[in-house]
């Protein structure tokens, strides 16, 4: 995993599951759960980075959903060079998606892992999806609920993000179930693997 200063990197997750691990070590003075969905995180997000002027690297540990269409297999795990926040019933025709500028955020993605293309929507994806709902989905590799919301903020404050996603389940139908299934184990796997560089 990417090297980074303690000192001047926030470590978060959305939710206390997902970085419980790493706060019990006592080795991350800047770590805090930023909340569930894009405008949580952000608003989070942003309060912490006013009152934490010192914060130079943003480091995000989730759970995704990967699209069938990428071929990535669940239990493995992702860190995204691009997020984007795409909305499945707009590309179903049934609503109108409001734009976005920029259309997306690129991040700084460890090259120890598959390098993905994220969708961060505002809401869960449980239709079936076999194949991409439009054009612009081909690209897409998985889903997270938070980053498009962290990656945001972070451009306005100039701070370069680093994702790891353990990849939980596919999205569509059981999406959610399965999730529910695997993220406790897969959670605790990802956090001990990121924890090994600080062991020394």
């Amino acid at each position: 995993m990417l090297p980074f200063n303690p000192n001047q990197t926030l470590v978060t997750g959305a939710f206390e599951g997902e970085v419980g691990i790493l706060r019990s070590s006592g080795k991350f003075p800047f770590l805090k759960v930023m909340g569930i969905g894009n405008l949580e995180a952000a608003v989070n997000l942003s309060e912490y980075l006013f009152q934490n002027k010192q914060i130079q690297q943003i480091v995000f540990l989730g759970s995704c959903g990967a699209y069938e269409w990428s071929g990535i297999s669940i239990n493995s795990v992702v860190s995204p060079n691009q997020v984007y926040t795409k909305e499945l019933s707009h590309a179903l025709n049934l609503s109108k998606q409001i734009p976005e500028s920029p259309e997306s955020f690129n991040l700084r993605s460890d090259k120890d892992f598959p390098e993905v293309s994220c969708n961060a929507p505002t809401t869960i994806s449980l239709a079936e999806l076999k194949n991409p709902p439009e054009e612009s989905w081909k690209s897409l590799d998985v889903e997270n609920l938070e980053l498009f919301g962290i990656s945001k903020v972070a451009a306005k404050f100039s701070i370069p993000v680093t994702a790891y996603f353990a990849v939980t389940n596919l999205v569509g139908l059981n999406g959610s179930v399965d999730w529910a299934k695997n993220w406790k184990n897969l959670s605790h796997d990802l956090q001990n693997q990121f924890l090994q560089q600080f062991s020394t």
